[in-house]
């Protein structure tokens, strides 16, 4: 009982040990050497700035778009808005100063009431728009807030 005659299995030996193994190794050689051309020309992705000067977000809200990015500053001002349309949310301005006096400010946008008041000094982090529709209302260089930390103020000796 013979399944494979000696013609056939000399085939099925010389494709699957020669052919198949130099087909395999230059096959996997030009798809790493077609991935490394295609990276070299690949934009980087960014998926986080970290910290970024307000005033450098709305200098250039583009490079920015959709980035999670935190921002220092003071709160100027602190709303809750009840929207029959969404839920309601706080909005809030964060100011920044820089050394030579000049100032931006930046809204931002937080679905939970952040547990500080007008004039803190705050860290902000969330993810900024160039445009940010929640309702009705259109809001401009915003940050949606995901976390905060409130600068710790020095403790009065007693």
């Amino acid at each position: 009982m013979v399944i494979l005659d000696e013609n056939k299995r000399s085939l099925l030996s010389w494709f699957f040990g020669h052919f198949w193994g130099r087909f395999t190794l230059v096959f996997l050689l030009l798809v790493l050497l077609g991935f490394l051309i295609g990276m070299r020309g690949m934009p980087t992705f960014r998926r986080s700035y970290g910290l970024v000067s307000v005033m450098d977000l709305n200098r250039k809200p583009a490079k920015y778009e959709a980035m999670q990015v935190c921002v220092n500053g003071t709160v100027l001002d602190l709303r809750v808005e009840d929207n029959k349309l969404v839920r309601p949310y706080t909005v809030f301005s964060l100011q920044e100063t820089s050394s030579d006096g000049s100032y931006d400010f930046i809204n931002i946008i937080s679905l939970q009431l952040p547990a500080f008041e007008k004039g803190a000094h705050v860290m902000a982090c969330g993810y900024f728009s160039k445009i940010k529709q929640v309702g009705k209302d259109t809001y401009f260089n915003t940050i949606l807030m995901n976390r905060f930390e409130a600068e710790k103020l020095p403790q009065k000796a007693q």
